[in-house]
């Protein structure tokens, strides 16, 4: 059986703080728990201005994740829909809540590195800090 896992990252070395600011996903294709498979999937525009403007605004900024606002941060989802597991480094609980309704399961890791993250995926044993779940004000 294979399982599709989306990772969100800027480098494709580490992992990215914040689903709404990845630059690109790595996909990584499990087949009985080994990886057969690792694609980059650039985003569109990187994810730049988002990146700046959270920076500066991050309580508005947090606001556009459940309005179905921003078409950017809309199109990202699309990117996963072939995808059965995502591990980042954090996100919001609408963000988390929609891939959830997509069928995607999701962990928020601590691992700061890619290949940190590879390792324990292939013992099947993904740690998932609930605490990485950002608060929305």
């Amino acid at each position: 059986m294979t399982t599709k896992i989306a990772i969100p990252t800027d480098d494709g070395e580490t992992i990215s703080r914040h689903f709404g600011q990845a630059r690109a996903f790595l996909i990584v294709t499990l087949d009985n728990g080994e990886i057969i498979e690792q694609e980059l999937r650039e985003l569109p525009d990187g994810g730049e201005h988002e990146h700046h403007h959270a920076h500066h605004h991050d309580h508005d900024h947090d606001h556009h994740h459940g309005m179905g606002g921003n078409p950017a941060h809309m199109a990202k989802f699309d990117y996963l829909s072939d995808c059965q597991v995502f591990i980042g480094g954090g996100m919001g609980q609408p963000a988390m809540q929609r891939l959830n309704s997509m069928g995607i399961q999701v962990a928020l890791t601590d691992h700061k590195y890619i290949a940190d993250l590879l390792e324990e995926i292939k013992t099947g044993q993904v740690k998932h800090n609930p605490r990485r779940v950002h608060a929305h004000h």
